[in-house]
């Protein structure tokens, strides 16, 4: 499937409703270590989401010791979750495994069921992208178990098997649990995993070559990440219906639409170069 070893590595992060295990709005009363690791992970989003990957990495570290220091077992797992994924977004996959399998073994803390299948589900997709697809499927079983009394991740989970149904050629399927994750994130505070759920259907829909439904949800991905203003999505959108628009023979759309990834890829480059 050579399409999928191509686009493979940029179909991640579909686990954005892991960034809501960490943002919201902070419960009422913290006491000040807890307070003061919360701020961190905060500065940690922001950097994440503007693409500053070692700024983000730094932020979230300092939040999973403060985190530490006081047993905070929820605060523990959105950090080492969200410190997972910027390792991941660097390549440093043995580490990013490192950080969730921490969930899963000694010292065991009462860890919300939320952030065990959010773990689960994030080591499946580094098993899948590095092409361990056996080892996939067993984490994606695994978050499966724990969701089955219900959990806000599902979507995630739906993805993923979606993700791993398309691996196999299993489109109709593929397509069938990202409609149902879709129908699923009917609230304004999963934007995030919408856009992600949207490209992934324009992924689905380009290796079905109905090149006319994934410039259209592209382009719906791409309105997402526009109003969440995330710089990376907002590239990878316009590098789809790129490559999308060409393969339709639209070359006039695909070279605005190629310039523009372009240029939002340099804006991106200079907002996270550190300030001399």
């Amino acid at each position: 499937m050579g399409w999928y070893m191509r686009l493979r590595s940029e179909l991640c992060c579909v686990l954005a409703c892991l960034m809501l295990l960490g943002c919201g709005s902070a419960p009422e009363k913290r006491n000040a270590m807890s307070a003061e690791a919360y701020r961190h992970s905060e500065r940690g989003d922001r950097a994440y989401s503007s693409g500053d990957l070692p700024r983000a990495a730094a932020e979230y570290q300092v939040a999973l010791r403060g985190a530490q220091a006081i047993e905070d077992a929820a605060g523990i797992a959105v950090a080492r979750i969200n410190f997972a994924r910027v390792l991941r977004g660097s390549g440093r996959y043995e580490q990013s495994h490192q950080q969730l399998a921490a969930l899963f073994s000694a010292p065991q803390l009462a860890y919300p069921p939320n952030s065990l299948a959010a773990a689960a589900i994030m080591q499946g997709q580094l098993y899948l992208e590095q092409e361990d697809i056996a080892a996939a499927t067993e984490w994606a079983a695994r978050g499966e178990q724990i969701c089955q009394s219900g959990c806000e991740v599902r979507p995630s989970l739906q993805l993923l098997r979606a993700q791993l149904a398309m691996r196999n050629h299993r489109l109709d399927e593929a397509n069938k649990l990202v409609e149902d994750a879709l129908g699923a994130l009917n609230s304004p505070t999963q934007a995030v995993e919408q856009a992600n759920a949207l490209r992934l259907s324009g992924e689905l829909a380009y290796a079905a070559q109905d090149d006319v439904r994934a410039i259209s949800r592209f382009e719906q991905a791409l309105a997402l990440d526009q109003k969440l203003g995330l710089p990376l999505k907002i590239r990878l959108d316009l590098s789809r219906l790129a490559q999308t628009t060409a393969r339709a023979g639209r070359t006039v759309e695909a070279a605005n639409y190629a310039a523009r990834a372009d240029a939002v890829g340099r804006a991106s480059t200079v907002l996270t170069e550190p300030v001399p």
